[in-house]
């Protein structure tokens, strides 16, 4: 019997995007997804809203493990041009709420992550005492 769910459902922080693959490998789930060309977007810049695309490419994200597997989204997103002609950014490129931040390869759940196991190995390294007790014999 097979079961159908739609992958917004399991990773809601693909809804709004076209999912056009899932590769699932026995050590990586790969998703290749698109964003709309409907959604308009604020210019960091200014915060002008634009749908005026300059472009596409594939940046790809890293997200939390599904299933003990590594997940990376190849996600399509625009290059926009700004159209307010006083903003000094021409271009930027759109971010997917949930899913992109600038200049980031990983989504925000996964930096969360990364912050917390930082975080914690900090907060051992400072800590009075060893890291582990020696084994008795």
């Amino acid at each position: 019997m097979a079961c159908v769910v739609a992958v917004e459902e399991l990773l809601p922080q693909l809804a709004g995007l076209r999912i056009e693959r899932v590769e699932a490998g026995p050590e990586a789930l790969r998703i290749t997804a698109v964003t709309s060309d409907d959604i308009p977007r604020a210019c960091p810049g200014c915060g002008q809203v634009s749908q005026w695309t300059h472009s596409r490419y594939v940046c790809h994200v890293a997200d939390e493990a599904v299933g003990g597997r590594s997940l990376v989204i190849d996600l399509s997103v625009r290059r926009l041009y700004c159209e307010n002609p006083a903003c000094p950014k021409v271009t930027f490129v759109e971010q997917v709420d949930g899913l992109t931040e600038r200049y980031q390869r990983r989504t925000p759940a996964l930096r969360r992550v990364v912050d917390a196991v930082g975080d914690g190995l900090h907060r051992q390294r400072e800590s009075p005492g060893p890291i582990h007790q020696p084994r008795p014999r």
